[in-house]
């Protein structure tokens, strides 16, 4: 119903926008039961195919747009816009932090991969196999996108001193009410 308020051009956008949020969900289910089948039987092929999902379509998605725009901003005025208020800052923050993330996943696995050899079917990957610096970079990472995603509710200064501010007053008596 909301979009039936909206300009013809902007109910066409909204709609391409919902096509490609599916295609987008379908693109990452593809990736993940293909990854994830050929990353159990460990075969180089699925790190592969990680690295394409990677750069070939999440790069020119999330982080390609944001990294060639032209910034009036500074990049701490842009991290303190996406922590405190909704926007193009915000979005653009996330999508790069979520860009960052594909690639330390992508990282985290690559020395099992390419580096190990081929082990066996039955045989899961060691944490050792798992750089500590890595793994610290990951939880950074996610811990800067929760930070900047699930931020604290903040109440308008307005709400806070309402109980501080007098009710109006009474409307005057009327002078039906005085006869009486």
């Amino acid at each position: 119903m909301a979009l039936a308020t909206l300009d013809a051009g902007f109910r066409a956008v909204a709609g391409l926008t919902g096509t490609l949020g599916v295609a987008c969900l379908a693109t990452i289910l593809i990736g993940l039961i293909v990854t994830w089948t050929g990353y159990i039987r460990r075969v180089r092929w699925a790190w592969l195919v990680m690295f394409v999902l990677a750069w070939a379509w999440a790069f020119p998605l999330f982080a390609l747009p944001f990294l060639t725009a032209r910034w009036v901003l500074t990049f701490p005025e842009v991290l303190y816009s996406a922590i405190h208020e909704a926007g193009v800052p915000r979005v653009a923050v996330e999508s790069v932090l979520i860009f960052l993330l594909m690639v330390i996943a992508l990282l985290l696995p690559i020395k099992s991969f390419l580096v190990g050899g081929i082990e066996g079917a039955g045989h899961r990957p060691s944490w050792k196999l798992i750089g500590g610096s890595a793994v610290s970079l990951l939880l950074l990472v996610i811990g800067l996108l929760a930070w900047i995603h699930l931020r604290v509710y903040e109440i308008p200064p307005d709400a806070l001193r309402s109980w501080q501010q007098l009710p109006p007053p009474p409307p005057p008596p009327t002078r039906d009410s005085n006869c009486r």
